[in-house]
Order: C-alpha cells, then sequence, then structure tokens
C-alpha cells in the first residue's frame, strides 16, 4: 500500500511538472510571436516590460544592440512582417532557449527588404514573468 501511494504521488508531481512545462512551452510561443509583433506596431511601451534590462541583440550583420539601442530601432523602424517559423523551445527550469526561424520585411527609402534569419533566443523567468534576455541571429538570407 505504502508503493502503490508513493507511486501515485510521484506521478502526480510528474504530471504537473509535465503540465507546468507544457503550459510554458505554449505561452513562450505566444509571447514570442507576441513581442515581435509590437515590433510591427512600433509598441516600444509594451515591450519595455518583455525585454530584460540586460538585453542584448545580436544582428545578423555583427551589430550588437543593448535594450536602449534595440528599442530606439524599433521606434524607428518600419516592419511590415515579423513572422516567426518553426520554434523549438527548451526549457531549463527558469531559462528557456527558443530556436526558430522568423520571416521579416523591412520598408526602407528605396524598397521593401524580404529576408529570413534563424536564430536562438534565451528567456528568463524573473519575478515570475518570462522576459526576452537575448536574440541571436545566426543566419541570415535576403530574398530580393
Amino acid at each position: 500500500m505504502i508503493k502503490h501511494s508513493i507511486l501515485i504521488l510521484l506521478f502526480s508531481a510528474g504530471s504537473r511538472l509535465f503540465a507546468q512545462t507544457s503550459n510554458d512551452s505554449s505561452y513562450l510561443l505566444q509571447l514570442n510571436q507576441q513581442i515581435d509583433q509590437y515590433v510591427v506596431e512600433r509598441n516600444v511601451a509594451a515591450l519595455d516590460s518583455l525585454y530584460a534590462p540586460d538585453f542584448v541583440f545580436s544582428h545578423g550583420s555583427g551589430r550588437i544592440e543593448g535594450k536602449a539601442g534595440w528599442m530606439e530601432t524599433v521606434g524607428r523602424a518600419d516592419y511590415p512582417l515579423r513572422q516567426h517559423d518553426s520554434v523549438r523551445v527548451e526549457l531549463h527550469g527558469n531559462l528557456a532557449l527558443l530556436r526558430g526561424k522568423m520571416n521579416i520585411e523591412k520598408k526602407g527609402k528605396e524598397k521593401t527588404d524580404k529576408y529570413f534569419l534563424r536564430y536562438i533566443r534565451l528567456y528568463a523567468r524573473r519575478d515570475h514573468h518570462w522576459q526576452l534576455v537575448s536574440h541571436q541571429t545566426f543566419y541570415e538570407q535576403h530574398l530580393n
């Protein structure tokens, strides 16, 4: 009887952990896309709490921006599209790695640049909230 109770307790704890992991993964997938929808909307106010204070954006060009620099870029850039594709979530307690592809359109003075990039993003759960800590573009291909 005691062994049976222990097994039920372990199964219950494992089920809760799986449910939490599944919930976090689903939430992070939605949050990841929502962040870039806010970039499209140039909604810097909404992004402020979603990016960690120590956020770093490493562009495919090699340029690196901190949070303030990236927020300035968001405020002036014109992105009609930032759509995620094939995103995988890897959870490690209060850290999450997301790997994916993002299709992007960026309007310039002369033309709209269309490209996609592959990235790794690091999220951290701080004070019970997930925040984007780092974005690293490791491959970028321009389509026009």
